[in-house]
């Protein structure tokens, strides 16, 4: 039967570790890709967990979805920083020309810079988090939070948001095949567009009817009686998980030191004499 989680199993050392230990990785990475305004540090972090993906999870980490989404949002941020960020001054030459559009503007380097940077931090969050969930399995990440202190209904309203994404994925699947079926027309983008709308509808739906499902079958199995669940597996650090730890922590030290030794260590003030850096005329 298809997988229908975002968990994917493995024999990597993520998947041995303790969810707690990917946490504190999220974290590490989360504060190193913010700590400084140079689109480079971001980038170098975002493909450092783009290969502990596939070492984790191989093809999956490359052909999922969420991963392509990723780097849409990557070109987002570019394009629409560099049309309308408002701290946007040095025009970028293409071919010797400014590239302008009516309504949005000049492009500017000012605005690519800030589109770079958040586009890359964004993506580096989202891809450690990806990495959190594609090798953690579900029962796993409620464990982990419940050890942190979370409640164990707050840590369960979390793992059933996160199997909520590949079944929305999957249902969303089926209908557009059956309305394909049936003579959908997606000739141009404008059609496919509109197609969205009878795609909504269904899939809203369906995602209520399965929500009332859920809640009653909850209810009828006595989901909240007790506020600790008794666990089938005690979980707990290990050798393996004090190393990434302690690993994480000691880089995101060097990170820190560096910030304040050196600063932000931005480009965004020299980008005036850059004016001509694409394709100059």
């Amino acid at each position: 039967m298809k997988n229908i989680t975002l968990y994917q199993p493995g024999n990597s050392i993520f998947h041995y570790c303790d969810s707690r230990t990917k946490l504190v990785l999220i974290l590490c990475f989360a504060v190193l890709a913010f700590l400084y305004f140079n689109p480079l540090i971001p980038l170098a972090l975002m493909l450092v967990v783009l290969v502990l993906n596939v070492v984790a999870t191989k093809s999956y980490a490359l052909t999922n979805a969420l991963t392509k989404l990723f780097l849409i949002i990557i070109l987002f941020f570019l394009v629409i920083h560099g049309f309308t960020n408002p701290l946007g001054k040095t025009p970028a030459v293409f071919w010797g020309h400014p590239l302008t559009i009516p309504f949005f503007g000049t492009y500017t380097l000012e605005g690519a810079y800030y589109g770079l940077t958040f586009g890359f931090r964004i993506a580096t969050v989202a891809l450690i988090t990806l990495l959190y969930v594609s090798t953690t399995h579900p029962i796993e990440v409620v464990r982990g939070l419940v050890k942190l202190g979370l409640p164990y209904n707050f840590g369960f309203m979390i793992l059933m948001s996160l199997q909520l994404i590949p079944i929305s994925n999957r249902e969303a699947k089926t209908i557009i095949s059956a309305q394909r079926a049936r003579g959908l027309v997606e000739h141009n983008l404008w059609e496919k567009l509109k197609s969205l709308v009878p795609l909504f509808v269904p899939l809203v739906v369906s995602s209520l009817e399965r929500m009332e499902t859920m809640a009653m079958a909850l209810e009828a199995r006595g989901f909240g009686y007790t506020e600790h669940p008794t666990q089938l597996h005690e979980v707990k650090f290990t050798a393996r998980d004090i190393i990434i730890i302690a690993s994480a922590i000691i880089l995101l030290v060097i990170g820190l030191v560096l910030r304040f030794k050196y600063g932000r260590l931005s480009w965004i003030d020299h980008l005036n004499s850059w004016g001509n850096i694409f394709w100059p005329g």
